[in-house]
């Protein structure tokens, strides 16, 4: 033999309870955490649908100005989708909804399509729109007589 007795060291690792603890924690936490993440997912997406429409609608009544034309937005409230003029639709996400509100505060059918006016001085035809999903809402004000568009944000009627 050698000189000296060989020393066994003693084995560091992981024991099989620890390792199944770990097992457990991880099958908690994949199982309990995305259903948290999925209701942030879609509030995101929903403020998100909300300010890309607002950009959309600024940028419509800035070309009103610039081309001196009326400019149109048709909104499809079944789908619920909206189109600039006769550029490509753009459809909002799933489990969002569209409604209108006009100056009167009359409500448009959610099964019918509906025309936004931009005119050449800036000002529109006044719509108060809301996108909804889950309970929450975000109102989208279009003034009639300068033609901006404010976004604020409640709780859905519906939630």
């Amino acid at each position: 033999m050698n000189a000296g007795c060989q020393r066994f060291k003693t084995a560091s690792g992981f024991t099989l309870l620890e390792i199944m603890v770990v097992m457990v924690i991880a099958g908690l936490m994949i199982a309990l955490v995305p259903p948290l993440f999925s209701s942030a997912v879609s509030g995101t997406k929903l403020k998100g649908s909300a300010r890309d429409l607002a950009i959309v609608l600024r940028e419509t009544r800035s070309k009103a100005i610039i081309h001196n034309t009326e400019q149109l937005v048709h909104l499809d409230l079944k789908q619920p989708r909206y189109r600039v003029g006769n550029g490509k639709i753009q459809a909002l996400p799933e489990n969002v909804g569209m409604a209108v509100e006009v100056v009167t505060g009359a409500r448009i059918e959610e099964t019918a399509q509906h025309v936004l006016r931009f005119f050449p001085d800036g000002s529109s035809s006044g719509e108060l729109i809301t996108l909804s999903g889950g309970n929450r809402a975000y109102y989208l004000q279009l003034n009639w007589l300068t033609g901006s568009i404010t976004i604020t944000e409640g709780l859905s009627d519906a939630g």
